[in-house]
């Protein structure tokens, strides 16, 4: 990626927009960005890195929204707009911030575009313009998440060190965002799921078989046996207890049998003796049943003669209800003759009455005949006000405006004078403000001159507490050394002294083997006078003056170190005294003190900045609420001038349309009042003629409707008159026929029809029980021919006895097979249970070693995840030292360190450092801190080499690198600038910010970002 040009607007220091125009380098890939302290030179890395990927360049600015800027317009939309090449394709990407605006509650929208530029038009590379899509796309362009894009092409002030000197911990959550190990730890997590899903088995098994050995003592009955003995113990044997459950199984199952015997038994009795008990108990039921038959048939012969006169009765009755038609016919033709005439009686009444209704109705006719003229007057004259009702409406409504319109005009009028008010003490405010922010503003002259005096103040205090310390170290160094040089020496001297011993000791041995007339290997000489001698007290083998050899380089190891370390730190402090003295920094001056008073000047013009902006801020609101206030007054007027024309127009129409109308109905209620009287007058006389009208019409219709019944009337009173003369005749000659002498004789023998049923129901019902009686006493008198009573009271003893004794066997029956059951089923559940518990804990003890070894639980710490990046890491190293041994003269060189990290921390992504001059490795925090930036550098330009390689299309055309160089000397910086150039010849664009002066005089190309006296930024390329 490269970028192309830059615009910012509302964004971070820059109020208005600000463009970078990247082509403005020309042939430059090299460039510096310089500035004060604040005035927004992060800023642009911020902004490539929002209008990217949505976000700032560094951990601290995680919050977008606080990149807006506080210089900036309410109106003005916070925008980030990137154009930039890739793979010979220029794309423009752009967003916007949401911000709320004073006095809104809701946030503006938010934009997000990706567009590719052909031919000066832009080509959406997305199918919606929203930010998934959008980020999606940019990371597929770029090869690189945001994570990758901060640590490898832009690297942010102080961030980029964390991967040098950070823990496994924080290494490996780096690596595992840039190299995308996330899967290996995933496989961690599912085999800890693995693990814990598995042991939750194993323990519900466990509990499940502990359960079967709880049941035992409920579902079988204590006794002294192997099974309750091995129950008691405190570790109950497995095997035993199956074994236990066995034999209890075999006791059970011979108890068993035993009961069964018993039951069959006993059973036999109870059935034997139950069988003679019944014969007993139905011989006697027939002596019972004989004596109950013999008694019901005397009652029987009892009833005879009632029976005889009963069916005497029901033969009469049977005759008489031969004659029931006749009479019931003759009585309701005497019915329906009573009834015809009082019908007749009745229509000969209401005749009259429509007779004399007619005559009255006639009358009332006449009557309402003559008023046919004031009916025509009361309808002429509602009509008349009728006509009024229009024009009397709309003068209600017409007064009811005027009211309205009034009463706005003056409402405007009070308005208009109450804004004129407030725009005249509006302006006196602004006039107020305008003096208070001069006053401020010439307060605020000296406020960057003092920035800059702080900023040089700090540094200096800084570095003499850094030269102090230095100094301090170098006491207790030479403290060290001394102590380390007087070590040695001493042991020198004593080495020395125990070497000679031992040659003195080899001369003696050697004297010890000559012979007199053989040739001393030393000397040749065949002749020994004077043979060396010794006591063995003074005997030094071999290996004890190897060992003092030993610890003889230990110490002088110790000693070499010590003077390496106090000469490099001499030199160290030298530089640094040399440092000081270029800057004139005088040691017995209280800089420290300077400081103070200084940050708290800075404090308070800060403070007075932060008023100043709050009144300009107030005056700019009191100027938009003066102008918002005159235009509404303006528009105010023009309203109030408006309304009182419509006024006096609606007026004029009033005055003109109410002299059209009646004085007395000039108001729409006295109107309304007029015209319902009229209404009623007039409605009540139609009322009354049409009323008079249909009541003589009714009078006619209903004279002329009894005349006609009345004669109906008559003639079916004589008919039913000759009808009844013929059914009386009738039923006469009938009763006659039946031998009845007279209509009394008749009566007194007849019944009902539900009588004469039930007379012959108990007739019949007798006759069949008599018969049913006679030949049920003589089958039972059959039946007991030769039989007597039986006493059944001992035989129901003995039944009983007899039951309670087989109910007993068959209890204990079911109780020993019940228990069999039980000991057989404990032992089935016990044996299956314990099997699937030994099964479920092997399993859970894989899981548990497998998941151990890949997270890391193992002699070296190291997860299966951390052995993959390990790989990564070495690689990265491998690229960082071809560029680390130029940058520190072969000094230094980053190494994997495989030490574990304290207190059993995850291990196996830590960095140490080889020194060359001493020999030794160590921590890579103990570098300086321009060592750490070299090598902090090394190992993200080793990184990107990394990625590079194993991203075949990804293409680092660009990077930016935020401060550090301050921490290191000439010499450092001229190999970090001669770094620097030798990527941007290999075809990158670097971008570097940077206070350090040699790096602006070395590098031709300069983004100055200035700061204005207002506080807003400004930017421009600066070529040399």
């Amino acid at each position: 990626m490269k970028p192309i040009s830059l615009n910012m607007t509302a964004f971070g220091p820059y109020k208005d927009t600000e463009t970078v125009d990247f082509r403005d380098l020309k042939e430059h890939r090299l460039f510096v960005i310089s500035g004060k302290t604040g005035a927004g030179k992060t800023t642009i890395f911020d902004g490539i890195c929002f209008a990217l990927y949505g976000l700032a360049s560094g951990e601290d600015r995680t919050d977008s929204k606080a990149l807006r800027s506080q210089f900036a317009d309410d109106s003005v939309q916070t925008t980030v707009e990137l154009l930039f090449d890739i793979h010979q394709r220029r794309y423009r990407v752009l967003r916007q911030i949401p911000y709320r605006k004073r006095g809104n509650k809701s946030e503006t929208s938010a934009r997000c575009e990706l567009y590719e530029v052909k031919d000066e038009q832009n080509i959406p590379v997305v199918d919606r313009q929203i930010v998934t899509e959008v980020n999606e796309k940019i990371e597929q362009l770029l090869g690189f998440t945001h994570a990758q894009f901060s640590q490898i092409m832009m690297l942010p002030q102080g961030e980029f060190r964390k991967f040098l000197t950070s823990d496994t911990g924080n290494k490996e959550a780096i690596m595992r965002k840039i190299f995308k190990t996330e899967p290996y730890q995933k496989i961690v997590d599912r085999l800890k799921a693995k693990k814990d899903e598995a042991k939750m088995e194993y323990l519900r098994q466990k509990q499940l078989s502990d359960a079967i050995l709880h049941q035992i003592p409920a579902k079988l009955p204590v006794r002294d046996a192997l099974l309750f003995t091995e129950l008691e113990s405190e570790y109950p044997n497995f095997h035993q207890l199956i074994l236990g459950l066995q034999e209890e199984q075999q006791y059970y199952q011979t108890q068993s049998v035993e009961k069964h015997e018993d039951y069959t038994r006993f059973y036999t009795f109870h059935n034997d003796k139950q069988k003679e008990l019944y014969s007993a108990r139905t011989t006697n039921e027939l002596f019972e049943k004989l004596q109950k038959r013999q008694e019901d048939l005397q009652r029987l012969y009892a009833q005879q003669d009632e029976m005889t006169s009963l069916e005497q009765q029901l033969q009469a009755a049977e005759r008489a209800a031969g004659l029931e038609d006749l009479e019931q016919q003759v009585k309701s033709n005497k019915l329906e003759q009573d009834k015809k005439d009082r019908s007749y009686q009745e229509v000969v009444h209401l005749l009259a009455n429509a007779n004399e209704q007619l005559a009255n109705t006639t009358a009332s006719y006449e009557q309402e005949k003559v008023k046919e003229s004031d009916r025509i007057a009361a309808k002429e004259e509602l009509l008349r006000l009728n006509g009024l009702l229009p024009t009397v409406t709309g003068l209600a409504a017409q007064r009811q405006q005027l009211d309205q319109l009034q009463k706005k005009a003056d409402q405007l009028e009070t308005q208009l004078q109450q804004n004129y008010q407030a725009v005249e003490q509006q302006q006196a405010t602004i006039i107020s403000r305008k003096i208070e922010i001069e006053e401020l503003e010439g307060t605020l002259e000296d406020y960057e001159l003092h920035l800059d005096e702080l900023a040089a103040l700090t540094a200096i205090a800084k570095q003499l507490k850094f030269y102090q310390e230095r100094v301090h170290e170098l006491q207790q160094l030479h403290f060290q050394y001394e102590a380390a040089k007087e070590e040695y020496e001493e042991y020198a001297s004593a080495f020395r002294l125990l070497e000679d011993r031992w040659i003195g000791n080899q001369a003696v041995l050697l004297a010890a083997s000559l012979k007199e007339g053989e040739d001393c290997p030393v000397c040749g000489s065949a002749h020994h006078p004077a043979k060396a001698t010794g006591s063995e007290e003074q005997n030094v083998t071999k290996q004890q003056l190897d060992e003092a050899k030993q610890e003889l380089a230990s110490k002088e190891q110790v000693f070499h170190t010590k003077s390496a370390e106090t000469r490099q730190l001499q030199q160290n402090l030298e530089t640094i005294k040399h440092e000081l003295d270029e800057q004139h920094v005088d040691f017995g001056r209280d800089y420290k003190a300077e400081q103070t008073n200084l940050e708290n000047k800075v404090a308070v013009l800060r403070k007075n900045r932060d008023v100043l902006k709050q009144k300009r801020d107030a005056e700019t609101q009191v100027k938009i609420a003066m102008d918002e206030q005159m235009a509404e007054t303006k528009k105010m007027e023009q309203q109030c001038n408006k309304t009182k024309s419509e006024l006096e127009t609606k007026r004029a129409v009033y005055d003109h349309t109410i002299a059209s109308v009646p004085e007395d109905v000039r108001e729409l209620a006295a109107l309304n009042e007029q015209i319902r009287m009229k209404e009623a007058v007039s409605q009540q006389l139609e009322d009354a003629w049409g009323r008079i009208q249909k009541q003589l019409q009714e009078a006619n219709i209903l004279r002329t409707q009894m005349e006609s019944r009345e004669q109906m009337e008559k003639q079916s009173v004589a008919e039913m008159k000759e009808k009844l003369n013929r059914s009386t005749l009738a039923f006469k000659k009938r009763l006659a026929e039946e031998g009845f002498t007279s209509e009394e004789s008749y009566l007194k023998v007849k019944l009902s029809s539900s009588d004469r049923q039930e007379i012959r129901h108990r007739l019949q019902s007798y006759n069949q029980t008599l018969h049913t009686l006679r030949a049920s006493v003589d089958e039972l008198k059959q039946s007991v021919e030769g039989k007597k009573l039986i006493d059944l009271e001992t035989l129901e003893q003995q039944v009983e006895s007899l039951k309670e004794q087989y109910e007993k066997a068959f209890a204990h029956f079911n109780q020993s097979e019940g228990w069999r059951k039980s000991s057989e089923e404990l032992c089935e559940q016990l044996e299956s249970s314990k099997s699937r518990e030994v099964g479920l804990e092997k399993t859970h003890g894989k899981y548990t070693d497998l998941y151990d070894i890949v997270r890391g639980q193992n002699r070296l710490k190291i997860s299966f995840e951390r052995y993959i990046q390990i790989e990564y890491l070495e690689r990265i190293i491998q690229a960082a030292n071809i560029r680390l041994r130029d940058l520190s003269n072969g000094q230094y060189e980053l190494v994997r360190s495989d030490r574990q990290e304290t207190r059993g921390k995850q291990s196996g992504l830590g960095i140490d450092v080889h020194d060359a001059y001493t020999g030794q490795t160590r921590d890579v925090k103990t570098l300086s801190g321009g060592e750490k930036f070299n090598a902090s550098l090394c190992l993200a330009l080793g990184m990107a080499d990394v990625i590079q390689s194993f991203q075949g299309a990804v293409r680092m055309e660009t990077m930016f690198i935020d401060e550090g160089f301050g921490a290191l000397d000439e010499e450092a910086i001229q190999k970090a600038i001669d770094t620097l150039i030798a990527l941007q010849q290999s075809g990158r664009m670097i971008g570097v910010i940077s206070h350090i002066d040699e790096m602006k005089e070395a590098i031709p190309a300069t983004l100055q970002v200035t700061k204005l006296k207002e506080g807003y930024s400004k930017t421009k390329f600066v070529l040399s």
